[in-house]
């Protein structure tokens, strides 16, 4: 009975002894996650209206998900503010904001620092597959009806320019998100448009098979980048980017909103 009750003294002990290592354990375990929680910070990230590359109706977007995905993985949290791009750099700029998404054309320099490419804005001249039309080269256009944005004229060189101003069919439309049906109804014979908000209005508008759809491709694309204050911020979105990139992920970001993609 003596060394029974010694036996069973003994693994009490050590059942209690076992029990405060566990109970230690998830105290320090707890503290460890409470710190992290606190060190999660959050990002301001400024953005403009511009479907599908930014939606403020639903705080998304191709470029708008593309970056708060990385930012996320980043381990920050996100608040998102619409508003004019130029305003928005300065926002950054003088750091009562953190990102602005998208800049174009932009370099590191003066307190900010711009991001490797998130996404390709791609100009594409857009006919009906039925006309059989032949676009290699600007002057193509000379006598075509052409339907393309505002300030158009101003993007794609000297030729183009002369192009927009000689020729009386050349106009340019306040709202991109009828240029498809434009063409599809067979009101111009050439839209001019980036190929995302292209495909993105034609799905919108449910106008039928995109084989109807013929591409041409004259100009070079332009680069979209995130802006940032902080360098190290931007290197490691970078190096996330480049992960990113290259997983199953960025693509359905795409096909989110161009399901033919």
């Amino acid at each position: 009975m003596f060394k029974a009750a010694i036996f069973i003294n003994i693994l009490s002990r050590k059942v209690m002894l076992r029990a405060r290592h566990v109970c230690l354990f998830m105290y320090f375990a707890l503290c460890a996650y409470e710190v992290v929680a606190k060190e999660v910070r959050e990002l301001s990230v400024v953005t403009a209206n511009g479907p599908p590359h930014i939606i403020e109706a639903t705080n998304g977007g191709i470029d708008l998900d593309i970056t708060l995905a990385i930012l996320d993985q980043m381990g920050f949290s996100t608040q998102t503010q619409f508003m004019p791009l130029t305003r928005g750099k300065m926002e950054v700029l003088s750091k009562r904001a953190d990102v602005f998404v998208p800049t174009f054309f932009e370099k590191d320099g003066n307190g900010l620092f711009v991001s490797e490419a998130i996404i390709d804005y791609r100009p594409t001249l857009f006919t009906r597959t039925k006309q059989g039309l032949s676009i290699e080269k600007v002057s193509d256009l000379a006598t075509k009806k052409i339907a393309t944005f505002q300030g158009a004229s101003g993007y794609f060189g000297s030729e183009f320019l002369s192009m927009s101003q000689s020729n009386h069919n050349y106009r340019e439309q306040s709202s991109m998100s009828i240029l498809p049906q434009l063409l599809i109804k067979e009101r111009y014979d050439v839209v001019l448009l980036d190929y995302y908000i292209f495909y993105y209005f034609f799905s919108e508008s449910e106008l039928g098979d995109i084989s109807q759809v013929k591409e041409h491709v004259l100009f070079d694309s332009v680069k979209a980048h995130v802006g940032f204050n902080d360098k190290e911020l931007r290197d490691e979105f970078n190096k996330r980017l480049e992960v990113y990139r290259d997983s199953g992920a960025y693509r359905e970001v795409i096909r989110k909103y161009l399901p033919h993609y």
